[in-house]
């Protein structure tokens, strides 16, 4: 009987061992590490004794380590700072190892350090109880790479030695795999999306699909970063300022480029070439342009502008086109709309209800909606705009009169509702606090042109704590030429 258990003690050693070498080869062959995060965290819980297991990955950059996992076909992203306040941050921090049989005991996690807590949000949230935590270093050369943790083990009332020692094997083996992805990522040529893929906004994968989508669709693939994947215009533009070493420069419709140096360019070449001089300061003139590095390009402003002393800023090509469409007069582009609407919908998911402190009416998307509407609204010759909210779960509606008439401009989601409506509020002066009561104010709007209109504001309350707002837009009204008088000579 004896003999018989050692041969099955040592059958399962053997099978334990196959299983690690496996695993091992698996580590190393690994592309990424989201391979490493996505692929390859179940074949590693099946080798050790635990519930659940989280790797984590330190980002020196911004001090905090992070992780990726698969929620309901979209990946997410979770980020703990490299401190005391989380047992995983304390091991990334400290390069110990920490094993404790009660995550809720105070006492124990003191013992380890006086500052060490545990946040039990993530349980009350999922409805998992966390009992047992064994949390192993990913080291390389005695450097922390990483964070190994598991959860509640399944056999025994707390992780063991034999425990720590099967989850060091592999915590060592992904510390070379942990070096070797840094390594090449720090090796391969730097493009304008590094720091992207460094802070795993993207992956290399979503990368070069968005690359094959944007020459499929002959666009910039900055355009289905921000449509597609959701990357947010701020990161977007963190980007492009670190590789191209200037600044990053969105839309403005307050900023006029001086017209003097825009007199003598033709805005066809402008459009074609995605750059424009955006303003004088002391010491040159900013140009904005979609790449600062492209050397023809820079020569041929340099040309244009007379060879004075330039500046350069990084803009997003439809950014440009906006600047473009604003200093000369003309109507922005007909998905000028749209195009607010998709940056919108990439600030923040539409289908819940946005707080002040998502989506309020000083975002900048929300500022050039209502302007847009607004610019619309005036160069189809409309009397009237309504603005007509119906919950957030229905799309508010906007509508215009012309001559007489009724029809719809355009539908907002419900969720950006009580966004657009503060904002022409404040456009007003009207309190934004107040939702109960009809108010009414005025607005007075300059038109890209230079050409100020007017227009008289008033919101009504309507069921559910909507409120409704109409806008007439005033005849502007101009001195009539002398010549127009119909003046006798002697008169």
């Amino acid at each position: 009987m004896a003999q018989q258990e050692s041969v099955l003690i040592l059958q399962e050693r053997l099978a334990y061992e196959q299983r690690l070498v496996q695993l091992v080869d698996r580590i190393h062959a690994a592309k990424s590490f989201d391979s490493l995060f996505l692929e390859l965290q179940g074949d590693i819980l099946g080798l050790l004794d635990a519930d659940r297991m989280t790797l984590y990955a330190v980002d020196q950059d911004r001090k905090e380590i992070y992780s990726r996992h698969l929620a309901i076909g979209t990946v997410n992203e979770i980020r703990l700072p490299i401190s005391e306040r989380s047992i995983a941050g304390f091991v990334a921090a400290t390069g110990k190892i920490v094993n404790i049989a009660d995550a809720y005991d105070k006492a124990e996690l003191a013992r380890i350090s006086p500052a060490l807590a545990f946040d039990g949000s993530w349980d009350k949230k999922t409805g998992f109880r966390t009992k047992q935590i064994l949390t192993m270093p990913i080291l390389h050369d005695g450097k922390a790479l990483g964070v190994m943790q598991l959860l509640n083990k399944k056999k025994g009332p707390r992780f063991t030695k034999d425990d720590e020692t099967g989850v060091s094997r592999v915590a060592k083996t992904l510390g070379i795999a942990f070096h070797n992805q840094t390594q090449l990522l720090q090796s391969r040529p730097k493009t304008k999306f590094d720091y992207l893929l460094g802070q795993t906004r993207i992956t290399q994968e979503e990368l070069t699909s968005a690359l094959a989508e944007s020459r499929r669709r002959q666009v910039d693939v900055e355009s289905i970063l921000i449509e597609q994947y959701k990357v947010p215009k701020a990161e977007l533009g963190i980007s492009l300022s670190d590789f191209y070493r200037s600044p990053f420069v969105e839309f403005d419709e307050k900023v006029i480029p001086p017209p003097d140096l825009m007199r003598d360019l033709k805005l066809e070449y402008l459009r074609h070439n995605f750059w424009l001089p955006l303003r004088r300061e002391a010491d040159g003139i900013v140009v904005l342009i979609d790449n600062p590095q492209d050397l023809q390009r820079v020569d041929n402003v340099a040309q244009a502008l007379k060879n004075r002393k330039l500046k350069w800023a990084v803009g997003l090509r439809r950014d440009i086109l906006l600047f473009l469409g604003a200093a000369s007069g003309e109507a922005q582009p007909k998905d000028a709309i749209g195009n607010i609407l998709g940056e919108l919908s990439a600030e923040a998911p539409a289908e819940s209800e946005m707080s002040t402190a998502e989506l309020d009416e000083n975002d900048s998307a929300v500022i050039r909606l209502a302007n847009q509407i607004i610019m619309d609204a005036y160069k189809a010759r409309a009397s009237d705009i309504h603005v007509e909210p119906y919950g957030a779960q229905k799309d508010t509606v906007i509508r215009y009169r012309v001559d007489g008439g009724c029809s719809e401009y355009q539908k907002i989601p419900g969720a950006y509702r009580r966004a657009i409506v503060a904002r022409l509020k404040i456009m007003a002066q009207l309190d934004i606090a107040e939702r109960r009561k009809p108010q009414d104010g005025k607005i007075k709007f300059k038109l890209p042109e230079g050409r100020e209109i007017e227009l008289r504001v008033a919101t009504i309350p309507t069921a559910n704590q909507n409120e409704d707002v109409v806008m007439r837009i005033l005849s502007a009204s101009e001195p009539m030429p002398i010549e127009k008088l119909g003046m006798t000579e002697r008169n």
